[in-house]
């Protein structure tokens, strides 16, 4: 399944260079009334829906709420960079990338809505939206210092098919508690929470089970960690447990986890399945 994912991020990658993403759009106010008014958890009130033809005479979003239109398959470099005025974005699951910058210095932004999978945010998409609070949502790739400067944001959420953090992601995010990644995760790149110093919850996957408990500073602030293990093994040098700090396990190895005495050390051990992430189809199905 991680090559099928891989594939499809390494495609979504090249559109970034190969095509605008834009479709055959309408300039019918008609046609734009009934695409918003036919969509579900969509945006209410005061909307500027964002279309091709703001794109082509470069119109930027003068309110507070901004929904993208159906016809755009992607974000472009730049597009609404330096907008102070958005606040709320919603973007449907037609969109397949977010381009280098797109979203660049918007200091009011607080909330993104997905709508679906999201196979890439490039390098630098939300850099310095310092009022960005949560993210959430299957994205596959972030690109470097994707969210770096985003000095607001407490909680990601990735999907099941998060594939790959690169550098910078993350960095200078100094509130930011919590960061949930799938077991798909299969490249998570040094420096790429550098500057996290608030970190209390966190997964673990399966490939970076060593290095992962590294990345963060603060590790007597770590309140639950998911450790996404194929296996019982040894507690790695740079993980240092504390009292406070639930750690859970795949059900089949928390006997072992439970009385081995460096793992013993984290206040509670518990299975995966009473955590909150956990379904029967796995951790974040």
């Amino acid at each position: 399944m991680k090559v099928k994912y891989y594939l499809l991020s390494m495609a979504a990658i090249g559109l970034l260079t190969a095509c605008s993403g834009e479709k055959k759009e309408t300039s019918s106010t008609e046609k734009v009334k009934t695409e918003k008014e036919g969509e579900i958890d969509q945006p209410t009130g005061d909307v500027f829906i964002y279309t091709g033809e703001n794109r082509k005479s470069n119109t930027q979003p003068n309110k507070a709420k901004v929904l993208i239109s159906k016809k755009l398959g992607s974000i472009n470099t730049n597009e609404f960079s330096g907008n102070t005025i958005m606040e709320e974005i919603w973007i449907g699951d037609q969109v397949q990338h977010i381009a280098n910058g797109a979203f660049e210095g918007c200091a009011n932004l607080k909330k993104i809505h997905l709508a679906g999978p999201l196979p890439v945010i490039n390098d630098g998409a939300f850099n310095g939206c310092s009022s960005l609070e949560e993210l959430k949502g299957d994205v596959y790739t972030i690109g470097v210092e994707g969210f770096k400067g985003c000095t607001s944001l407490k909680s990601v959420v990735l999907g099941e098919h998060s594939y790959w953090i690169r550098v910078g992601a993350f960095y200078g995010c100094k509130n930011l508690k919590k960061i949930i990644l799938g077991d798909t995760m299969s490249k998570l790149e040094d420096g790429a929470f550098e500057g996290c110093s608030s970190m209390e919850e966190f997964s673990i996957p399966n490939d970076f089970k060593n290095r992962m408990f590294g990345m963060f500073s603060n590790p007597e602030k770590f309140r639950k960690i998911y450790l996404l293990t194929t296996e019982f093994y040894p507690m790695p040098k740079n993980c240092q447990p504390n009292k406070q700090c639930t750690l859970y396990v795949p059900d089949n190895f928390v006997s072992q986890f439970q009385s081995d005495a460096e793992w013993s050390q984290f206040g509670n051990i518990e299975p995966m399945s009473k955590s909150k992430y956990y379904t029967a189809e796995g951790f974040i199905k």
